[in-house]
């Protein structure tokens, strides 16, 4: 009867011990931190314009059951999409059935493929990226691999984590979110506000790679614009689009404050471009957690520490204000968005828009289904 105060509060003891060494290293962090060199100033948010749509969907068409399907595109009549376990993945797009899957290989060391972009040319052939930096394509059940951690060219230019691509011509482009940090988690890169992110450039005919454009702040989605010389690309920490230039390598802005992190970017058949969102982003308020850390710099050096990323993800579950689609017309003028507040997918983020049969396919990183929504352009 004596033994058990003494024992909880020995276990007082220790939670308040530990408690004390967490203050006490972030008040440390805190004040060893150089707020003049890291502070970000992010754009302020969007505002919504009268002639904007907000469409508020209260059903889905289907859905297709695949786990972390980020990246559509179109193949020998079918639509594919990688899953989170690694595999390339067909569907029917008009019943939606499941048609084939076939395993994406490992790389040297391994390391399980994880497909994120995929671009269809002809519709018989397909390129894609997977995270960890290889560069593949695809025919008739045949991999062959472009870019992996055995080229030379590659090594030399340390990339992090490739995350999307377009292919122009004989040039693919890649957007390669951060440079290499195996210290770092990817969510500790976006809410850090690294610029490290670069576009490198794949030559089909020689094999060349190198970097086109850096400086970028954890590029994404990426897109051909209408004018088929320069892309569209979304920097998903810095809420906005850009625009590059391929010829003079030249980056100017194209949406300059986007209603929330943008991912993948592509185009309608109308002209203009979808735009996948994980997070709106109509106000600035406190709750905006990205806003808080780019305006408090020492918080944020200590709560991007990979002991707090799990309060981080538990925030933007609680606070979040949920997916969108933003669809944009050719000069980068807001048209519509999409919101799912009638909590269809039960998502926090939205990766990709694919147009087919009057039907969005909706990719998405977390949940375990492709979203299709009923005639929304």
């Amino acid at each position: 009867m004596l033994e058990k105060p003494k024992l909880e509060g020995k276990r007082l003891a220790g939670i308040l011990a530990i408690l004390t060494v967490v203050v006490a290293v972030s008040v440390v962090t805190i004040f060893s931190c150089d707020e003049s060199d890291i502070v970000v100033k992010l754009p302020p948010p969007a505002e919504l314009p009268e002639q904007v749509t907000i469409v508020k969907p209260e059903m889905l068409k289907d859905t297709v059951d695949i786990t972390g399907g980020e990246s559509i595109a179109a193949y020998q009549g079918l639509l594919v999409t990688g899953s989170l376990d690694g595999n390339l993945v067909a569907f029917d797009k008009q019943d939606f059935s499941i048609r084939w899957s076939v395993p994406c290989p490992p790389n040297s060391h391994g390391i399980p493929c994880r497909i994120l972009g995929l671009r269809s040319v002809d519709d018989d052939t397909l390129y894609g990226v997977e995270e960890h930096c290889r560069l593949f394509r695809y025919r008739d059940g045949l991999w062959t691999w472009l870019l992996d951690e055995n080229n030379a060219g590659l090594k030399n230019l340390k990339p992090g984590l490739f995350n999307d691509l377009v292919v122009v011509g004989n040039m693919v482009y890649i957007t390669d979110s951060f440079q290499h940090n195996p210290t770092k988690h990817p969510l500790q890169r976006f809410f850090s506000f690294e610029n490290s992110g670069r576009i490198l450039g794949y030559n089909l005919e020689n094999g060349e790679i190198g970097t086109i454009a850096e400086g970028l702040y954890l590029p994404n989605g990426i897109e051909l614009h209408s004018d088929n010389q320069s892309l569209l690309i979304a920097e998903c920490s810095m809420y906005r689009i850009s625009r590059l230039d391929t010829a003079t390598k030249q980056i100017r802005s194209f949406q300059a404050h986007t209603y929330g992190a943008v991912d993948n970017i592509r185009r309608s058949k109308d002209g203009g471009y979808w735009v996948g969102i994980s997070a709106t982003r109509f106000t600035s308020s406190f709750w905006s957690l990205p806003d808080f850390l780019a305006l408090h710099p020492k918080f944020r050096s200590v709560l991007t520490n990979k002991v707090f990323l799990p309060l981080i993800l538990l925030y933007h579950g609680i606070f979040g204000s949920g997916p969108a689609l933003y669809k944009m017309d050719g000069e980068g003028n807001p048209l519509r968005i999409v919101l799912d507040e009638n909590k269809l997918t039960n998502t926090i983020a939205f990766s990709q828009a694919h147009e087919t049969n009057r039907s969005l396919f909706v990719g998405t990183p977390f949940a375990g289904k492709v979203f299709i929504f009923p005639n929304l352009y």
